[in-house]
């Protein structure tokens, strides 16, 4: 049942995600074509761009004035016209002076900051604390400004008289901690000269993008204000609101007894609190001063480090800009007798102009939000935005916009002269604009005095990444005007917000499965499970699974395949019994299988019960002996090519990746044998046949991960979404193929010895006896079973035998006389028989496959209850069970010195192995039915190559990797050099 809780979950979500994804084109509005899961964020997702980058990319891809976007699964507006924007901020204030964030005065009163609140209780705060910012209060800051600025310029000259490369960033940045530490936390801190001041410490932990909690509460804040409310999570982490709110209580104390009285932001709370009196409306209390100082570090410091490093950045650059705020920097301080003055500051018009420029092209917040208070219909439009809508502002793709900034990615600090303006001005506002901009924006002019009026040049590289995530978007249609508004039901509301949270609660509930059952298992990580390194791509599935081996010592024990409860069995004595023995019990894979919908997913591999049991009874006669013998000309046509091939190699003494060549041998063998005509992928590298094939498998966009997921994982979401198992690409390729030669030879009566023709006979000797004929889906389904299971076992034995013996000189030189022997003896022909006599190349293939099999991790399901031999454990009906090939493959206790390949180990005179812990191909009634086949080819492949060449590897013995597919696959190939043999 919680399989299946877990399914539906899934499929609920991508569903969902589906219709959320559809959202403007139902709604008739301008958009961009969003990506599931991604929306419009594809970019962000991938750590390619950060947030601000994305967006700006969005404003870039449309030309309507207002677009209809998607952040992840969020719908939004994006407003790309300048004008209609600062309309928005300005003129119809009425109608947007809310932002939509999460405030929650009462639970979490840090939240309760001026950037949060709505309405009046943001009007009062606004009215209160606007005096605390006038030129008055600024002025009277300025002493506390000089006194951190002089410890930058003393910090500065240890690195200027060095002429040392710095980070100005991470200099700058402490210095704004210093000042925000003094100007509103009210005490001195060091952050200049001391890294680990605390201070620095609290905040940078604050500001920590790996954290967990932090991205939590970041999204909650900003995308779902419902869920914080709900969980009673804070808005920040405890130990940041009680630093945070135990200094600024403890300051305000200090004042307010008249102990200390400082020119700082503290005082002016304090003064306030002062004036107001008893006045419970008029004074703020301890969390409200609390909420608003931090508020204020939390804009100011950043946007005084971005402001300050990339206008001295920019400087670096342009050297007549710099020395032109240079010698007016020099001029104000030879007027003022080297003295910084609050007047002074305001007369340098060029520094002015120089950070006007820099905020234009780094503006602090790239993206500003509103959230519709009353319904807006937007002018010469005949779209209404209705109240409770949010609309984003691209403030960095606006000011970037050479409509409204000519020659935007110039650097220009003289477009902002008031004698040759040359901007728009409407366009033109980095803090916001009207009664919501930022209320603390004069606070970044001072620090560029203390550097340029000293220093020349500080060339440095900076990073400017900003993420921030808006609410909820919903839309009607009234007649023909786009109406866009939030739901006015509550509980629609409610519902999205419990709709992570009920989400979360599952999985937690999925991921204590096995404690509940009392398994042991590996603590998994939500919402991965256990294979975390697989979504990080560090590591394949098979070896992450085969790495889960590793972390315990049990018989078995409880894993999270992502959302799946699964057992690993470490036991191979146990494993070999659950697929022999007590077969009764596991004789089902438990993957997905649709022979209606998805007639290609109906093959031998997928089939369960009594419908896999008649499959395997039909197609098992098509792979004996002597079928395989029949095959062995077919078989011998194409490795006379592989020679051909060869042997330009050799004369050429190039390196070539002998995985490539081997894979090349491989297909071209499976077009003929089981697709039933001739490829030539060895000579051709745009051959049809390998070019389709090759171009399938390295796809690996999100709707293939899907259907890789959903075939092993989540066979439920297949069927509900009625994606295929296979690319529709794939499936017409082959199915046009086996169409073909299925009707091309029962009508012009041709035969060969192959596996199409094995199926036409079959098909013929079923409607001879009255019985049910194979149809040509579920001839095509299994031909392509075996390209799938034979290409990847047969191209790895071979080319992982090759990688091994060229590390063994003499292990190849003991098969390559054996081959030379058996070929001598049969007049230098290879035979079925000749192949099946030679016992080394036996042993070195079996060792190979023990080393490396072609797939390492093999899976049952449990169809009926099976009390575990010599356990209280009992495997309950539908659990998925997987058995870690590798891992037992490689474990000392079963195969001695694993690490070595010793081919020897195989030999029945001194067998050095347990052999009920080998099974490479499977063991039992479900083994691979095709693995002798599969064997031989491998064989064939080897004889070959070695009977006419010596191999050199050019890498080291050691294998690393791929970390992008199931099975084994060499991260960079075999590269070798091939030589004629003497």
């Amino acid at each position: 049942m919680i399989l299946y809780t877990a399914v539906f979950i899934v499929v609920v979500v991508f569903l969902v995600l589906k219709y959320v994804y559809s959202y403007w084109d139902r709604h008739g509005l301008p958009n961009i074509k969003p990506e599931i899961p991604y929306g419009n964020l594809r970019i962000l997702a991938e750590k390619k761009e950060s947030f601000n980058v994305a967006i700006n990319n969005l404003y870039a891809r449309s030309t309507d004035r207002l677009v209809g976007v998607y952040l992840f699964f969020r719908p939004a507006i994006l407003i790309r016209d300048a004008h209609l924007a600062k309309r928005i901020m300005v003129n119809d204030f009425q109608h947007f002076h809310d932002r939509g964030v999460y405030c929650n005065e009462h639970s979490d009163p840090m939240s309760a900051n001026l950037f949060a609140l709505p309405g009046q209780r943001w009007k009062s705060l606004r009215a209160k604390l606007t005096p605390t910012f006038t030129s008055g209060q600024l002025r009277n800051m300025l002493p506390t400004f000089l006194d951190v600025g002089k410890k930058l310029q003393q910090f500065l000259e240890n690195f200027a008289n060095g002429n040392q490369t710095v980070n100005m960033r991470d200099i700058v940045s402490r210095y704004a901690l210093d000042v925000v530490a003094s100007v509103f936390f009210g005490f001195e801190a060091n952050c200049l000269q001391d890294p680990e001041d605390p201070f620095r410490v609290a905040l940078l932990d604050l500001n920590n993008p790996e954290s967990f909690l932090n991205n939590i509460r970041m999204t909650g804040v900003f995308l779902c204000p419902g869920l914080l409310k709900f969980t009673g999570i804070s808005s920040l982490s405890p130990p940041m609101k009680k630093f945070t709110t135990e200094v600024i209580s403890s300051h305000l104390h200090q004042r307010e007894t008249g102990q200390v009285t400082r020119r700082d932001f503290i005082q002016m709370l304090t003064d306030l609190r002062r004036k107001a009196g008893s006045n419970a409306e008029e004074s703020l209390s301890d969390a409200q001063c609390a909420a608003n100082v931090f508020l204020f570090y939390a804009a100011g410091a950043d946007t005084s480090t971005g402001a300050i490093t990339f206008t001295l950045h920019e400087l670096t650059h342009n050297r007549d800009a710099m020395e032109k705020l240079q010698r007016e920097i020099d001029e104000m301080m030879e007027r003022s007798n080297g003295e910084i003055t609050y007047d002074n500051i305001n007369e340098m018009k060029y520094l002015d102009l120089c950070i006007k420029e820099t905020l234009r092209i780094y503006p602090a917040l790239a993206v500003l939000n509103r959230e519709c208070t009353i319904d807006y219909p937007v002018p010469d439009s005949d779209v209404v935005i209705r109240k409770g809508t949010q609309v984003i502002i691209p403030l960095l793709g606006i000011s970037m916009n050479e409509k409204y900034f000519p020659n935007p990615e110039l650097y220009s600090p003289e477009r902002f002269d008031e004698a040759t303006k040359n901007y728009d001005p409407d366009a033109y506002y980095p803090f916001g604009v009207g009664p919501r901009n930022c209320i603390a924006h004069e606070f970044t002019h001072t620090a560029p005095v203390f550097i340029w009026s000293r220093y020349k040049r500080l060339p440095a590289s900076y990073a400017y990444d900003q993420c921030v995530l808006w609410p909820w978007l919903r839309s009607v249609r009234l007649g023909h005007s786009v109406v866009v508004n939030r739901n006015s039901d509550a509980m629609f509301v409610y519902t999205l917000a419990l709709l992570p949270v009920a989400l979360f609660l599952l999985l937690r509930y999925i991921y204590s499965h096995w404690e509940r059952y009392g398994v042991p298992h590996l603590k998994p990580d939500i919402p991965y499970g256990n294979l975390r390194t697989v979504v990080e791509k560090k590591e394949s599935f098979g070896i992450a699974i085969n790495n889960l081996y590793h972390r315990s010592t049990d018989r078995l024990l409880g894993v999270y395949l992502f959302f799946r409860p699964a057992i690993l069995i470490r036991d191979p004595h146990l494993a070999k019994r659950i697929m022999v023995n007590d077969f009764q019990s596991f004789h089902d894979r438990g993957v997905y299988c649709n022979e209606k919908g998805d007639p290609f997913s109906a093959n031998l591999f997928a089939l369960s019960g009594e419908r896999w049991k008649n499959m395997r009874a039909k197609l098992t006669p098509t792979f004996t002996s002597g079928q395989l013998r029949n095959m062995l000309p077919t078989l011998m046509d194409v490795g006379s090519k592989l020679l051909e091939r060869m042997n330009t190699v050799a004369d050429e003494k190039a390196v070539v990746d002998m995985r490539d060549i081997a894979s090349r041998f491989v297909l071209d063998t499976i077009a003929s044998v089981f697709f039933g005509f001739e490829a030539n992928c060895i000579h051709n590298s745009e051959d049809p046949f390998l070019k389709t094939l090759l171009q399938v498998n390295q796809s690996r966009g999100l709707v293939d991960n899907i259907r890789t997921s959903g075939v092993f994982i989540c066979p439920g979401l297949l069927k509900l979404t009625r994606l295929t198992s296979l690319p529709p690409v794939l499936i017409n390729f082959v199915m046009d193929i086996i169409t073909h030669q299925i009707e091309h030879r029962e009508k012009q009566k041709i035969s060969r010895k192959d596996f199409i023709q094995l199926l036409i006979d079959l098909r013929r000797d079923a409607a001879g006896n009255g019985e049910k004929a194979l149809s040509v889906e579920q001839c095509a389904a299994n031909v392509f079973l075996f390209y799938i299971a034979g290409s990847e076992t047969s191209t790895a034995a071979i080319s992982f035998t090759l990688h091994e013996l060229s590390h063994q000189p003499e292990a190849m030189a003991k098969l390559q006389q054996e081959i030379d022997e058996a070929m001598e003896r049969n007049n230098g022909e290879i035979t079925y028989d000749s192949i099946n006599e030679m016992k080394y190349l036996d042993m070195c293939v079996k060792e190979t496959l023990r080393k490396y099999p072609g797939l390492p991790i093999l899976n049952r399901e449990c169809t009926i209850d099976y009390p575990v031999p010599d356990s209280d454990i009992v495997i309950r009906k539908g659990t998925q069970v997987i058995i870690p090939l590798l891992s037992i493959s490689m474990n000392e206790k079963y195969f001695p010195n694993p690490e070595l390949y010793s081919p020897e180990r195989f030999d029945e005179a001194t067998k050095n192995y347990d052999p009920d812990a080998y099974y490479p191909f499977g063991v039992g009634p479900r083994n691979c039915i095709g693995l002798r086949q599969g064997v031989l080819v491998s064989k064939i492949g080897l004889v070959l190559l070695l009977s006419k060449y010596n191999f050199r590897s050019t890498i080291p013995a050691k294998v690393k990797f791929a970390a992008i597919t199931v099975g084994l696959t060499p991260e960079s190939g075999f590269p070798m050099r091939i030589e004629h043999r003497k």
